[in-house]
């Protein structure tokens, strides 16, 4: 976890409730988000991962001031950005930007990779002067690994992963201090997903900039995560230093989505045991008393359906969390799984 000097963001008690229809009943409350803790460094990459309907993108939109919190608090910086109006709110806008999942949807098929990336100083125009923007944009376009006589190409001149390289300039062309990537690799062949993923990895070397990682794949995330947070219908049930967590989880959700996910690394991984979980998993409009996972653990007994866990440091591994009344035992190096 950061420290204080170096933590940019931070999140705390966060929560979102949607109305949604409920038939001839009528409407009923969604809880998206329920208590969400966690917090973003200065230049680190912080995954985000966890099953379908858990919260991921809405934890995004609220962060991207695009969802208004129902309670809970986020810092950036240790402003609220929620409290911001005018000029302000606008400035503080440039600082958290979004690269998306779908390279061919995000980007207009009217617009050239030009246009494309100097798009966001039509709003932020005092960024970059007007006599500059074309400059600019060639840095951009080469600093992504395309190159500058690239700028007058359209989208459909494009391959899907030189597509994501304009997203990933497109974000970068107000100079933030936070990208969200949404499931940015998630449709793009191997061998691209592994080149735009070293591109992230050296334009934040290169440019300090922090990420909060979004995805399903975990190989993906235990390549390009520092840390990692681990969502479960709403909440965050495990996080820590990435290794620490896909080495020896400490929840038993996050060693199911462990054990479940394919690995080429027969040393690391052999004498993993997989562990198929039953049932499906519960509606966020009904979720269970207690411990949301305890209706398909199979370590779960009655205080589970009681009491919330809270997330607790593991002994020995101060920024290893997990909320679980039976965390599992430490993996000893070198021992079978």
């Amino acid at each position: 976890m950061p420290d204080d000097e170096t933590t940019l963001l931070e999140v705390g008690g966060l929560t979102k409730t949607f109305e949604v229809a409920a038939g001839a009943s009528g409407r009923t409350a969604l809880r998206a988000l329920d208590g969400v803790d966690l917090t973003l460094g200065r230049g680190e990459t912080l995954g985000l991962v966890g099953e379908s309907g858990c919260g991921k993108s809405t934890l995004a939109r609220v962060l991207l001031l695009l969802e208004r919190p129902d309670g809970g608090h986020v810092r950036f910086s240790g402003v609220d950005p929620f409290t911001l109006r005018g000029k302000d709110l606008l400035a503080w806008r440039r600082r958290v930007q979004m690269v998306f999942q779908d390279p061919f949807a995000s980007l207009n098929p009217r617009l050239n990779a030009a246009e494309l990336i100097g798009e966001p100083w039509r709003t932020h125009r005092d960024l970059v002067p007007a006599g500059k923007r074309a400059a600019r944009v060639r840095e951009l376009l080469e600093l992504v690994g395309l190159r500058a006589a690239d700028a007058g190409r359209y989208p459909q001149e494009f391959s899907g992963g030189q597509r994501q390289r304009i997203g990933i300039a497109r974000a970068l062309a107000l100079e933030p201090d936070v990208i969200v990537c949404d499931e940015p690799v998630s449709a793009l062949d191997l061998s691209v997903q592994a080149q735009v993923l070293n591109l992230l990895g050296d334009l934040q070397a290169e440019l300090g900039v922090s990420y909060l990682f979004i995805s399903h794949d975990l190989t993906v995330v235990r390549h390009i995560a520092d840390r990692v947070a681990v969502m479960y219908l709403g909440r965050v049930v495990e996080s820590g230093p990435t290794e620490e967590v896909f080495g020896s989880p400490a929840h038993p959700y996050t060693a199911a989505l462990l054990s479940a996910a394919p690995s080429l690394d027969a040393v690391r991984e052999g004498g993993r045991e997989r562990i198929v979980l039953t049932g499906e998993v519960p509606s966020p409009v009904d979720p269970p008393s207690g411990c949301r996972f305890r209706t398909r653990c199979w370590l779960a007994e009655d205080r589970c359906a009681q009491v919330a866990p809270v997330a607790e440091a593991r002994p020995g591994e101060p920024a290893h969390h997990a909320a679980c009344h039976l965390p599992l035992e430490p993996v000893v190096a070198g021992a079978p799984r």
